[in-house]
């Protein structure tokens, strides 16, 4: 049973003629036949007395309409302001709430493109590393790591967020002679909050190893202050790749190896999302596609 077989259903017994139902749905007598005799056969019952001059409804058929029909109603009503909805132009304004470090390293870019190419709406981004404050009911959008935090409310996937090892040239002649995680144990690493006792890394065969940060000359709990510390020289740092990759004097380590992938995703309280929202999403994962 699906919504066009209920349509026809629903036409055929206001009309009491498949030809009129026909008409009224832009098809043609044969295909709302089809859906009918589709939909008796799914019930095991004939919801309709042919006869040459009228059709009327069985007993069956008057059973069926009371129970689906308001509720089909409400939900044709429902369909077609969806339908406009998603004609409107994004407009007013879109509270967006995500992580400290991903709302401030990895957002700007969606939502600087997303501000230009519609003028009439304005972002308030708020960041957070409390899980309720990040997903709280003032957001009409709420980025989350899948791994930091419970999900609720409706989920749309963004894209995968991975790291990998980065480092300046000045450290080219040692970054070059290694072949192997294990190599990275007695190197100089700049670590993070998240990853201050090790580096799990996973490469293209599925294989995972745990660097130890044990020779850390620098750490932090800021990405920017890693990205700077890597651009000084300190040592090699994990990094995220969109930050990494996007550094012109940056060399990558190793590059068979990456950090443990993780999936981003946008959390609304409903789906019936606003336009400004909807687009919104749609930009985050065309901007995450071209990044990572």
């Amino acid at each position: 049973m699906n919504l066009r077989q209920l349509e026809a259903f629903i036409k055929v017994s206001d009309s009491k003629s498949f030809s009129k139902a026909a008409q009224e749905l832009y098809l043609t007598q044969p295909t709302v036949s089809a859906h009918i005799q589709t939909l008796e056969k799914e019930l095991k019952v004939s919801l309709f007395n042919r006869t040459t001059r009228c059709v009327t409804l069985t007993s069956a058929g008057e059973a069926l309409l009371e129970s689906v029909g308001p509720s089909l109603e409400s939900l044709s009503e429902t369909l077609e302001n969806i339908k406009q909805l998603s004609k409107e132009e994004p407009k007013g304004i879109l509270r967006i709430s995500a992580p400290v470090e991903f709302g401030s390293n990895f957002l700007m870019r969606p939502i600087t493109k997303f501000l230009k190419e519609h003028p009439a709406v304005r972002i308030i981004l708020k960041t957070s590393n409390e899980p309720k404050e990040i997903l709280q009911e003032g957001s009409d959008i709420s980025v989350v790591l899948n791994d930091e935090m419970p999900l609720s409310g409706v989920r749309y996937r963004i894209g995968t967020f991975t790291s990998a090892i980065y480092a300046n040239p000045s450290i080219l002649k040692i970054a070059s002679s290694l072949s192997y995680p294990e190599q990275l144990n007695d190197q100089p690493l700049i670590i993070q909050h998240g990853n201050a006792s090790s580096w799990k890394l996973i490469n293209s065969d599925g294989k995972e190893y745990k660097v130890r940060s044990k020779n850390w000359i620098f750490q932090t709990d800021t990405t920017q202050a890693a990205l700077k510390a890597t651009r000084e020289g300190f040592g090699f740092a994990l990094l995220p790749i969109p930050l990494g990759a996007s550094e012109p004097n940056f060399i990558r380590v190793l590059p068979q190896w990456t950090g443990i992938r993780r999936d981003v995703s946008a959390v609304t309280s409903s789906r019936n999302i606003s336009a400004a929202a909807r687009s919104f999403i749609a930009c985050m994962k065309d901007e995450f596609a071209k990044g990572n």
